[in-house]
């Protein structure tokens, strides 16, 4: 299993757009790995974990195409997660699409590349997000060559390419926010984000498993304060301890963290030594990994 991580900021980019703090300073000084974009994550070339208005930006300068795409699978409706403005972008009008080749270069709506179908699947809130805004994309007449599939925790779907356990996560309201345990080829991939932990019936899904790849969010860094929606360094060893001793995971078991915030997290070039000696693979725009 190939991961691709599009984007490893949390809702603010890092360095943050509207800051000059000391970590952001850094980051537009040192550019690099600092340089973060918002959270997205590709799964050999055909799945995508969420789609935000970055991960195609960062897709386009690792020359990596997202036509292929046959899954998108959203955790949940925040901005920096899923944004339906880019799944605009695979509609074509009728009347375009009726124009010979060399005429449709003209229009700005035109699109030249056969797309296979592509299931969306998210919660009830993507959902409403999805069909208030452009319901018609969804429809079996449309060329956008998309469906929608609403998810349920705890039950597995087989999809196309991979079978994939939906997890309530501990972010907004219960049922807003989902994590996935996913399986493919004989590996399984452990999604844990937007999240600040699990109730005990979700843990008890999650301990059920075993994994061969973890990634998980490190939001609020070295912030102590205690909120629920994210991880913080403390949340983030707790939960990797926690998973060794269920036997989820081994020694060896690669650990990724992605979704920093620049207000809490350090720089990648001071976290990732840091967050090293913890056990933890500190993420980075473009990074690719095999589990």
């Amino acid at each position: 299993m190939k991961i691709l991580f599009l984007g490893t900021s949390g809702g603010e980019s890092y360095p943050g757009v509207w800051c000059a703090c000391p970590n952001c300073a850094y980051a537009r000084a040192r550019g690099g790995r600092n340089i973060r974009m918002n959270t997205g994550t590709m799964i050999d070339d055909d799945v995508l974990l969420d789609l935000n208005s970055c991960g195609f930006h960062t897709a386009a300068r690792l020359g990596v195409s997202l036509t292929g795409v046959k899954t998108l699978l959203a955790t949940h409706p925040h901005p920096d997660h899923m944004t339906i403005e880019p799944l605009e972008w695979r509609a074509v009008p009728e009347w375009v699409e009726k124009l010979p080749e060399d005429e449709r270069v003209h229009y700005s709506a035109a699109r030249f590349t056969p797309l296979p179908m592509m299931t969306v699947y998210g919660n009830a809130c993507v959902e409403k997000l999805l069909m208030e805004r452009r319901p018609e994309l969804f429809d079996d007449s449309s060329n956008a060559r998309m469906r929608f599939v609403r998810i349920h925790e705890g039950e597995t779907v087989e999809a196309e390419n991979l079978t994939f356990t939906p997890v309530r996560a501990r972010h907004g309201e219960p049922g807003f926010a989902h994590s996935y345990i996913l399986r493919r080829g004989g590996k399984t991939l452990l999604y844990a984000l937007d999240t600040g932990g699990y109730d005990p019936d979700m843990l008890e899904l999650i301990y059920a498993g075993r994994y061969d790849g973890v990634i998980t969010e490190g939001t609020l860094g070295l912030c102590d304060a205690p909120a629920d929606g994210h991880m913080s360094k403390a949340k983030n060893v707790a939960f990797r301890k926690a998973l060794l001793e269920h036997g989820c995971i081994s020694e060896n078991t690669p650990v990724f963290l992605t979704h920093m915030s620049p207000h809490w997290t350090p720089p990648h070039d001071l976290y990732a030594p840091m967050m090293a000696e913890e056990g933890f693979t500190v993420a980075y725009d473009g990074m690719i990994a095999e589990i």
